[in-house]
């Protein structure tokens, strides 16, 4: 199982609110491909092999921020979303790896029943339709749709891989000051221009906010560029290379395989996501 990472190309700072949509905006105008970073997830089982990852379908952020004036409400946005083809990602990842500067991952060898666990996950993902949702605050285990990090993140779940290492490394979690937050966090709308110039500090935990925690494919990137150069000091991983990208790779084929449910259980969320009209 491999998780291929892609950052943004001059990273998004989540500092503050503010510089958030700056550095957004920058990425975006770099017309770089994958301006906010993206995850592939690969699944080699025994002869049979996937290669997806979740996107939006119609990702028609500026148009919410703009005419919907959501403010950070758009992070608690679904938009339509979809799951990548494979023969396109095979094709992506081949032209990334040939320099190697906004490719690398992380590669788990796992036994036949981690590996049956996470196909099943896979086929029922898609069976049940939970890529039509894409958003970075939807939870994917509970059938909400999810993020292409969040997603790459569920496999890690799902077969009793993640660790508190993993957790710690990949995601990051900030309090969304309600005060630049339109719908649905709000009614209220959010002008852009209001919050890239005032919201200069993340909410206080005494503050009115809602706490929003999220995978970044910037954090995984940088994650295991930092593991790369701790390799000769960590044994628990060994180092591959796939073209000029570079990569570890974990022995986790003795892990158990987890027992219980795949799904989650569904909680009400406090917070009412919204999907895209077309």
């Amino acid at each position: 199982m491999t998780l291929y990472f892609i950052p943004s190309p001059y990273g998004i700072d989540w500092t503050t609110p503010s510089s958030l949509a700056w550095t957004t905006l920058k990425n975006k105008v770099s017309l770089q491909s994958r301006f906010m970073g993206h995850v592939f997830i690969e699944l080699d089982c025994q002869g049979q092999k996937e290669l997806t990852g979740m996107r939006g379908r119609n990702f028609d952020y500026l148009h919410q921020l703009l005419v919907n004036s959501r403010g950070l409400g758009i992070l608690y946005h679904s938009f339509d979303g979809m799951l990548e083809d494979k023969t396109e990602s095979e094709a992506e990842i081949k032209e990334l790896s040939e320099t190697g500067d906004r490719l690398n991952f992380v590669r788990f060898k796992i036994n036949p029943g981690q590996c049956s666990r996470a196909m099943t996950y896979l086929k029922e993902y898609r069976e049940k339709n939970v890529g039509r949702y894409y958003g970075l605050a939807n939870r994917p285990l509970y059938g909400e749709g999810s993020g292409c990090s969040a997603f790459g993140a569920s496999f890690v779940e799902v077969t009793g891989l993640m660790t508190q290492d993993f957790r710690d490394g990949w995601s990051q979690t900030v309090n969304i000051p309600l005060e630049f937050a339109g719908p649905p966090l709000r009614d209220e709308g959010v002008n852009l221009l209001k919050l890239m110039m005032n919201a200069s500090k993340w909410a206080a935990d005494n503050e009115p906010h809602q706490k929003l925690m999220f995978w970044s494919p910037d954090l995984m990137f940088n994650w295991v560029q930092k593991q790369l150069t701790l390799a000769d000091k960590n044994k628990q991983f060994s180092l591959m290379q796939i073209g000029k990208a570079k990569g570890i790779v974990y022995d986790k084929s003795q892990i158990p395989v987890p027992m219980e449910p795949i799904w989650q259980q569904r909680l009400e969320s406090k917070i009412k996501t919204t999907q895209s009209k077309n």
